[in-house]
């Protein structure tokens, strides 16, 4: 909570003055190509700012003990590589006893290593069917639960669009009515200063036929 009020407070106040179910201008295909330029335009030279900057990564490595050997076994020095020789039965090459007693032994590390292999397997046989129905049970609950999440998402977000929509046009007719205002005034005003235009120059004609009479 306090690292959103954090935010909130270093994020700029945007005001959002769009109004998506009143405004039809966008729907105009001339319009619409223009202010699809200028985007591109813009985003061509758009430079995003650091978003993440105020929020730096949490130190975890005190949390738990499993993120914290994850973090010493990340930092220790790399380990020998896993030598594979001794499961690979290669028969000596002459006859020293020493050599003989190695091939003996890398042939029984093989063996026990079959031998451990076979035992996954009929066990994988007796009991993997029993557990990856219990892992897809368990899937399936996950999905139901975010199923369920999404249904709850995408109808809050249906009662909100909803409620914008409702709320804008409630005030359709009060904007629209201001903008026709607008529209009046703002023309009147042109025809206003296009008089004031032809009287001033009116007024400078005058002024200067009475200085030719007077003198």
């Amino acid at each position: 909570q306090n690292l959103r009020k954090k935010m909130a407070s270093e994020v700029p106040e945007i005001v959002l003055d769009g109004l998506p179910y009143i405004d039809k201008e966008y729907s105009n295909p001339a319009l619409k190509s223009l202010v699809d330029k200028m985007v591109k335009e813009e985003m061509r030279s758009f430079r995003p700012p650091d978003y993440l900057a105020s929020m730096p990564m949490p130190d975890t490595r005190q949390s738990s003990v499993v993120v914290r050997d994850m973090f010493d076994r990340k930092s220790a020095p790399p380990k020998t590589p896993f030598n594979s020789e001794r499961y690979q039965v290669i028969p000596p090459k002459s006859d020293d006893i020493k050599e003989w007693k190695a091939a003996l032994k890398r042939a029984q590390t093989a063996l026990e290593h079959q031998t451990t292999r076979v035992i996954n397997l009929e066990l994988m046989k007796r009991y993997g069917s029993n557990s990856w129905r219990a892992y897809a049970d368990i899937l399936g609950e996950h999905q139901e639960i975010l199923s369920k999440y999404l249904k709850e998402q995408k109808h809050e977000i249906r009662e909100m669009n909803r409620k914008r929509k409702a709320s804008q046009l409630a005030v359709a007719p009060q904007i629209q009515q201001g903008e026709k205002k607008w529209f009046e005034y703002a023309y009147r005003n042109n025809e206003l200063q296009v008089v004031c235009l032809q009287l001033e120059k009116q007024v400078k004609k005058l002024r200067r036929l009475a200085a030719k009479s007077s003198n």
